[in-house]
């Protein structure tokens, strides 16, 4: 009964403040959209000031039972956080969301810290690793000194504003490291020599795709005559592009998708195809497949990163 009720404390301290970041994100970004990124560092913010928080709005239904303050584990805090950002890592080389990969190593830190208790005493480990849950556990903190309370106090400011970071940074990191696996594994993939079928066929995983051709075109021509076409490819493999005449969207398959390409890009010249990838950051993930005169590839520039 103990672990669940640490188990519904925590999960009410994901929710609510979980609702609080997304208030104040959607407040932010309604006055500006380009300050939207703020909803990932406010709810790691609410979230390590809720037990202030918590004081302070002085909500029943969110309040536990009472207990004696104890210190904080800060070792617990090291050792969780390692296998978190292990997890983190590998999570970063599934097929997932991007914002799966940033919620992620936040999620597995907080978990693993608040049920490294109940975990420790389950696992295999040595007696001195395991959580104490007697009940010499629950005795209060006994009196410290001015000094000793200053320096315990700029102690845990510190590992607040370092843990902090260090969660920032792991998910600013997991969020690139996704968009480089995702850009790596498709340009690994293309081989030089081979056709604009078989590179489209194996580029399906990508944010943005742009073609360009080298066909020579006056700068003040209308849209629709300049060599440089933009597709989308959804789950089911139906391709999107903007159609400047109709002004609308309209639907192609793989088939139709090569054909206008070659319509758009005219034969005979190089052709340049461009792969970007978003990485819920300010940098983006690139890079370019180049065709020669016969539409074969004749190099695939290296993966890159740009703001």
């Amino acid at each position: 009964m103990a672990d669940f009720a640490k188990v519904s404390r925590f999960l009410r301290r994901i929710g609510l403040t979980l609702v609080l970041a997304f208030v104040l994100a959607c407040v932010v970004g309604s006055v500006n959209p380009d300050a939207i990124g703020i909803f990932v560092p406010s709810w790691i913010a609410f979230f390590v000031a809720w037990p202030f928080l918590d004081r302070k709005l002085n909500i029943p239904v969110f309040k536990g039972r009472k207990r004696p303050k104890r210190p904080t584990a800060w070792g617990r805090v090291i050792v969780t956080g390692l296998p978190a950002l292990a997890a983190t890592l590998a999570i970063t080389l599934l097929p997932v969301a991007n914002v799966v990969v940033i919620l992620s190593g936040p999620l597995a830190w907080t978990a693993l810290y608040h049920g490294w208790p109940a975990l420790s005493r389950r696992l295999p480990l040595p007696e001195a690793w395991q959580a104490n849950a007697g009940p010499e556990a629950a005795l209060p903190i006994p009196n410290r000194t001015v000094w000793q309370l200053l320096g315990r106090g700029a102690l845990a400011t510190i590992g607040v504003i370092a843990t902090t970071i260090l969660l920032m940074a792991m998910t600013t990191i997991a969020a690139l490291g996704h968009g480089m696996g995702r850009a790596w594994k498709v340009h690994n993939s293309i081989r030089v020599g081979m056709s604009v079928a078989q590179v489209l066929d194996a580029s399906r995983d990508t944010d943005s795709f742009g073609a360009s051709s080298d066909f020579p075109y006056d700068k003040n021509a209308p849209v629709a005559d300049i060599p440089a076409m933009n597709l989308r490819r959804d789950r089911d493999g139906t391709y999107w592009t903007y159609d400047s005449a109709t002004n609308q969207q309209i639907s192609m398959t793989e088939t139709q998708a090569v054909q206008s390409l070659r319509v758009k890009l005219h034969d005979g010249y190089e052709w340049r195809f461009s792969y970007t990838y978003l990485t819920m950051t300010p940098m983006h993930v690139s890079f370019c497949v180049i065709f020669g005169q016969d539409h074969r590839v004749v190099e695939v520039t290296p993966v890159h990163g740009w703001d």
